[in-house]
């Protein structure tokens, strides 16, 4: 953190859910340090941009020596939050009763629930979609009851393309957004979708009994997140680090890193531990930090750096970040699919109809287009 500027690391030190007295004092210091006047629209920007400002509001909100006006534009989006995921939360509750009365078994994923369920409070993680997780099998089940509930799927594509290449569905009814997995990995890894069936909870939430994913898997499926969103924004990794927080005493670690070795996670999910540990001081095994990553300190900088500034080349750093897959075999089936994909993944990939006939071309024209990072 120390070529970072004080706004960074405020924002870095904020983003947690109960920092430690020695982290306040830290961030006491930086704000009161006379020799460097602290931005504080700079501060709120990027913590805006990593969706992280109600963090920062709750952290910061103890601290009386933080302007007024500052405070209150924190405060703003900390209610929005709530506002919005009290919402996402009552439809995501009446989504699942739906898909229950019909016998379809869901597990909620992340968003609102989780903003009360891992940080215990419904302000402080935004959620912008509803997520669920449905078996491959009830797939058209699930098509017909929320469309029966009034919600409308993307047109224009086929389901069997995004059946074979990709992992969800994505419904729209006013304001709200469902998509519907069948899977929680997609491209870059090979995982069956009935492996994250296995080991499932159950909980109380909102008076009704739901279904979770066990805690190891909840993990992998979080880092591949982060990883497929070009480790950013900030909030993503907050997550998987009060994930971790939360449920310590439960988490089996040797599990953990035996389904990632399976699955060829292993390198990933390291790396990302090690990450949030430096970085947020996540309870993490010190045998597993221990674990030499090559290029650790290459790509922490780059993530870094992709955190707190536009990303003009994303394609180009998921590039170097398929550098963390497990081995050079697994890298260069990564880039061959990029370059000789499916045909159903070229029509997702440039938004073509089923039979149409532009397919041949596109086909042909994919390697330049991903040379030239258009896609």
């Amino acid at each position: 953190m120390l070529n970072l500027s004080t706004e960074k690391k405020v924002v870095l030190l904020l983003s947690r859910l109960n920092p430690s007295v020695e982290v306040i004092e830290k961030v006491k210091d930086l704000i009161n340090n006379e020799s460097k006047s602290l931005d504080y629209n700079n501060l709120i920007r990027l913590a805006s941009i990593n969706e992280v400002t109600s963090l920062l509001y709750n952290n910061l909100k103890e601290l009386h020596f933080i302007p007024d006006d500052v405070m209150n534009r924190l405060k703003n989006s900390y209610l929005y939050t709530i506002k919005n995921n009290v919402q996402n939360a009552s439809e995501m509750v009446r989504i699942l009763a739906i898909l229950k009365e019909k016998g379809i078994e869901a597990i909620p994923l992340k968003g609102a629930i989780a903003s009360e369920m891992i940080f215990g409070n419904p302000g402080l993680y935004p959620s912008v979609d509803i997520d669920i997780l449905v078996r491959p099998s009830d797939i058209p089940r699930v098509d017909k009851v929320l469309t029966e509930a009034g919600y409308k799927k993307n047109e224009g594509i086929s389901e069997s393309d995004l059946l074979s290449s990709h992992y969800h569905l994505i419904f729209q009814k006013d304001r709200h957004h469902v998509e519907v997995h069948w899977n929680l990995v997609k491209r870059y890894f090979q995982i069956p979708p009935e492996f994250w069936w296995e080991d499932v909870q159950k909980t109380e939430y909102a008076g009704m009994e739901i279904t979770t994913l066990s805690v190891e898997r909840y993990i992998m499926y979080t880092v591949f997140r982060l990883f497929d969103h070009g480790f950013r924004p900030l909030k993503f990794f907050v997550l998987i680090s009060e994930l971790i927080n939360k449920y310590q005493d439960e988490i089996d670690w040797y599990k953990l890193l035996s389904f990632s070795r399976r699955y060829k996670m292993e390198r990933l999910v390291t790396f990302s531990l090690k990450l949030l540990n430096d970085l947020f001081e996540t309870k993490i095994p010190e045998d597993i930090l221990k674990r030499k990553v090559s290029g650790y300190e290459y790509f922490k900088g780059t993530i870094l750096s992709g955190i707190f500034h536009e990303v003009r080349k994303p394609h180009f750093r998921m590039f170097l970040y398929t550098f963390l897959l497990d081995t050079p075999l697994n890298f260069a089936k990564i880039i061959a699919r990029r370059i000789f994909p499916s045909s159903g993944e070229i029509r997702l990939r440039y938004g073509l109809k089923e039979r149409s006939k532009k397919i041949y071309a596109y086909y042909i024209l994919n390697p330049v287009f991903v040379l030239l990072k258009k896609r």
